[in-house]
């Protein structure tokens, strides 16, 4: 009898440890799961916002301003340029708003490479840096990033945000395309793909 009473004690005193453990569990394992969650559902929330928004939007006036070179100087003069300098050269032209620690830009920009190679004796192409305006960005970053990706299209930055404000850039990256008249040809808010920037060059240059 007093084996078996001993017995029971031990299995009761290992159960009282169970549930001591139990309680005493650190707090933080309490909001794992919940944290997680909630990062998942954010993470769904963006991609769908992202989604909503790229694509094609109304067309704007064109708008001179004025920018610093960082590459390119050969092809649109410089150092110091005005934008409607670029259009006067009588080519179809694409602006391209980006910045440095814009994740879509780095995903975006060697398809714009690759189409600069394709385009570059009928198109003019320009890679306006404004990540300082965006909170994207320095001008360190953005020469950091065109050099890590091999960028050789003319690119620069403006000394203010003006042509932030005269081309209404609310998402990163932003393209505005030019006809060779300097008339804005089509805009488009987000990302682009390789193909979809390849058949609007097309039909720009027919």
């Amino acid at each position: 009898m007093a084996s078996k009473g001993r017995a029971k004690q031990r299995k009761t005193r290992a159960a009282g440890r169970r549930t001591s453990d139990r309680r005493a569990a650190p707090g933080w394992q309490r909001y794992t799961a919940p944290i997680l969650i909630g990062g998942a559902v954010g993470l769904v929330v963006l991609l769908a916002v992202i989604a909503f928004t790229a694509g094609e939007q109304d067309v704007a006036e064109a708008s001179d301003f004025e920018f610093e070179v960082y590459q390119g100087e050969h092809i649109i003069g410089g150092p110091k340029v005005n934008f409607e300098e670029v259009l006067a050269i009588g080519k179809p032209t694409v602006l391209y708003f980006w910045a440095g620690n814009c994740p879509p830009c780095r995903a975006e920009m060697p398809d714009l490479q690759r189409n600069y190679e394709a385009f570059q004796e009928e198109v003019t192409f320009l890679g306006l840096d404004v990540g300082v305006y965006t909170g994207l960005g320095s001008r360190r970053s953005g020469l950091a990033l065109i050099d890590e990706l091999n960028v050789s299209y003319p690119a620069g930055e403006p000394p203010t945000r003006r042509p932030v404000n005269a081309y209404n850039v609310n998402a990163m990256p932003t393209t505005v395309f030019f006809d060779a008249n300097g008339e804005v040809f089509r805009r488009w808010e987000g990302l682009i793909s390789g193909a979809q920037l390849n058949a609007i060059l097309q039909e720009m240059v027919q």
